[in-house]
């Protein structure tokens, strides 16, 4: 089977932690047996414009490259900053990704799987209907609870993309029943439920600490994350000073980059949390999972949260985690008890979570072990790629 994948997330140069959840999915559909290859279009930017500013990267990012075993092309597609003129990116992006698409179809291609609806799954359509090659597109969050609001244009290009589309995965039952799809979604029966999963691989083992060690060691906190206010960074920053009066040597270590992150200093300045928060900027993914391995407790009270990938990764590590009520997490916390959830926003409620968490370390292990059994069981990217393949295959034997 060949499948052709489309994605905008999908990591390169500029932005190699970018969607690495596409990319695992894309290892573990090859370790299968399936023929992939990836068009993952990055924005065009003037020669001129090369290393200079936030975009100053992208043109160097090669054209082809093969980082796993297989082909991964870089197309320019004409993009604009801030998002202008968002409505109008499938036009320029299928324009931008017409010559390797044709490319590729050329030698034939059984299923074409985009990430998100708008702008890669309406670009992808194009050349489904024009082949006639089924196309498969995945909901990961983004169309749902930002595109299908931005604007009339918007929410239309996402409701045709889904309705053309031969099935739609969604990675949560939160996307499937919080958003009104029997209200303006067709053949309900072709929107699967299909979750994200954790490479096992990446699984850092956690050193032995010595007595001595535990008894000062600090208590770690950890929140892996970009840093815009949606993310719920600010709300944690909040509930520490009561908990540092009980948890002296508590610790908050924040892994990520983004808009707030001036904000977020500044907050912990004006709490005088002093050294109990450490802001580690945007790490390389080795370094994210050995911060997981080192903490005792996982919070992301993130209130726009489909199903992040950062939970499994941390419950694959045995870490307790924190989520949010509502979100996709919470789905598992409600029926698995390998952590927490707290309502949004809800300082009070994250305080006592975190210090329920730390005073029941016992508690809170047993979560953790919970925790990486399920994600074993049912959370691997194989698991994933799995019943994705069996997806395509329903499609090809329809």
């Amino acid at each position: 089977m060949r499948v052709l994948i489309l994605s905008h997330m999908y990591p390169n140069t500029v932005s190699p932690l970018g969607g690495i959840f596409v990319r695992q999915q894309a290892q573990a559909l090859v370790r299968l047996g399936v023929d992939v290859n990836v068009v993952a279009p990055v924005p065009w930017v003037p020669g001129i414009m090369a290393g200079r500013g936030k975009w100053g990267g992208y043109p160097s990012v090669p054209y082809t490259e093969q980082p796993d075993g297989f082909p991964v092309y870089h197309p320019r597609v004409l993009e604009f900053p801030r998002s202008l003129f968002f409505e109008y990116y499938p036009e320029t992006y299928a324009w931008g990704i017409e010559r390797v698409f044709t490319e590729q179809i050329s030698r034939g291609v059984d299923i074409i799987h985009a990430h998100v609806a708008h702008p890669d799954g309406a670009a992808a359509l194009k050349f489904g209907r024009k082949y006639n090659i089924p196309v498969v597109v995945t909901i990961h969050g983004q169309d749902f609870a930002y595109t299908l609001n931005r604007s009339r244009t918007c929410a239309e290009s996402v409701r045709t993309t889904l309705k053309d589309a031969s099935r739609v995965i969604l990675v949560s039952e939160k996307l499937k029943q919080q958003y009104g799809l029997e209200t303006w979604a067709d053949e309900l029966e072709k929107y699967r439920v299909i979750y994200n999963g954790v490479e096992l691989n990446d699984v850092v083992q956690q050193r032995p600490h010595r007595v001595q060690e535990a008894k000062t060691a600090r208590r770690r906190l950890l929140t892996v994350g970009f840093l815009r206010p949606d993310k719920g960074h600010a709300i944690v920053l909040k509930a520490l000073p009561a908990l540092i009066r009980e948890f002296p040597n508590l610790e908050y270590r924040i892994v990520g980059d983004g808009s707030e992150r001036v904000k977020l200093e500044s907050l912990s300045r004006e709490l005088e949390l002093g050294g109990h928060v450490v802001f580690l900027g945007s790490l390389p993914h080795r370094q994210a999972m050995k911060e997981m391995a080192e903490c005792e407790v996982f919070i992301l009270p993130s209130w726009k949260e489909a199903f992040g990938v950062v939970y499994l990764e941390a419950m694959a590590h045995s870490k307790p985690i924190i989520g949010t009520l509502g979100e996709g997490i919470s789905e598992i916390l409600a029926q698995e008890d390998v952590g927490k959830a707290v309502p949004p926003k809800d300082v009070l409620a994250i305080t006592e979570g975190i210090r329920e968490l730390f005073a029941n370390p016992e508690q809170a292990r047993a979560m953790g072990m919970r925790g990486k059994d399920l994600v074993t069981r049912q959370f691997t990217w194989e698991y994933n790629a799995q019943k994705t393949l069996e997806l395509y295959e329903e499609i090809i034997n329809q």
